[in-house]
């Protein structure tokens, strides 16, 4: 009889790619997630998982398999509301999905007013960047998204809005400068962190009719940072997406620039559990304070 933890077993180790990381987000051994798929695996007569030096991936019927477990898996999820909504929010659980920086500038300040208001819910955190996190709301995975905005089809809270500044060496011609024209940066090599804001940076030249040098993009935001401490090149990032830098790099407004609109989204589809709703109501409450302590 194939149970659920199998279920959950299979769903996390496609999702992460890993057994080890499918271990750790379900807060078990590794050797109990590949006992659980190996068993689901004979269970059924059939293999689920490619397990290479890539990392695991799904067959054939493993895909079709993780499309009816998440299913699965999403019912019992909506019945354990329907319960704990009866029991009001004495209990709970509420699964946040956040990029890099919504979980530092956002996220701390609202998520510990929660917890004041409603300390026997349980919380978790699931971070990736913005294409991942509304990944994970448009799978199931988690009930509500930091995102940068719009967001249609979904229910939405604008919490700030954001600007691109540029970093660079405190020695680098570009620091004189009080503000940077932004065709200024046109011969300097661009870093782009295509795991943030590419696509903003790069709409925000072609909206101005410019065409950046762009020497690499990496995947995070530190690694475009440290090479930029290299000498290697210039880089633009959301300002609330700069981390605490060392006093080699500096940043400096840029005119024109490109804006980006940050806020909460829950799939508007669905009913809200009342820890979803519980949170909601505190991030449209707190949306004030919010913008204006990141203005």
């Amino acid at each position: 009889m194939v149970e659920l933890q199998q279920l959950r077993c299979l769903v996390a180790v496609l999702d992460t790619g890993s057994f080890t990381k499918a271990a750790a987000t379900l807060h078990v051994t590794q050797g109990a997630v590949s006992h659980a798929v190996n068993g689901l695996e004979r269970e059924l007569g059939v293999g689920l998982v490619r397990r290479g030096r890539g990392g695991a991936s799904a067959t054939d019927a493993g895909a079709r398999v993780a499309e009816h477990a998440r299913a699965v898996l999403a019912r019992l999820r909506a019945a354990e509301d329907e319960v704990l909504a009866m029991r009001g929010l004495r209990a709970g659980r509420l699964r946040v999905g956040s990029f890099t920086s919504a979980s530092t500038r956002l996220l701390p300040g609202l998520l510990a007013a929660y917890r004041r208001q409603h300390p026997d819910v349980e919380v978790t955190l699931r971070e990736g960047n913005d294409l991942q996190t509304r990944d994970l709301l448009a799978d199931g995975e988690v009930d509500v998204a930091f995102v940068v905005l719009p967001a249609d089809g979904h229910d939405v809270i604008a919490l700030a809005e954001d600007e691109l500044v540029l970093v660079v060496p405190e020695s680098h011609r570009l620091a004189r400068h009080r503000v940077v024209p932004l065709a200024e940066l046109v011969p300097e090599p661009l870093i782009v962190s295509s795991g943030g804001c590419a696509t903003l940076v790069q709409s925000t030249f072609r909206e101005h009719g410019l065409e950046p040098w762009e020497s690499g993009a990496v995947q995070e935001g530190s690694t475009a940072l440290a090479m930029v401490d290299g000498g290697l090149g210039v880089t633009l990032m959301p300002e609330l997406a700069v981390p605490p830098l060392p006093g080699t790099l500096v940043t400096r407004p840029v005119r024109p620039t490109g804006h980006r609109r940050l806020g909460l989204a829950a799939r508007s589809q669905e009913a809200h559990s009342p820890a979803l709703q519980a949170f909601l109501a505190l991030a449209k409450q707190q949306a004030p304070e919010l913008a204006r302590r990141t203005a």
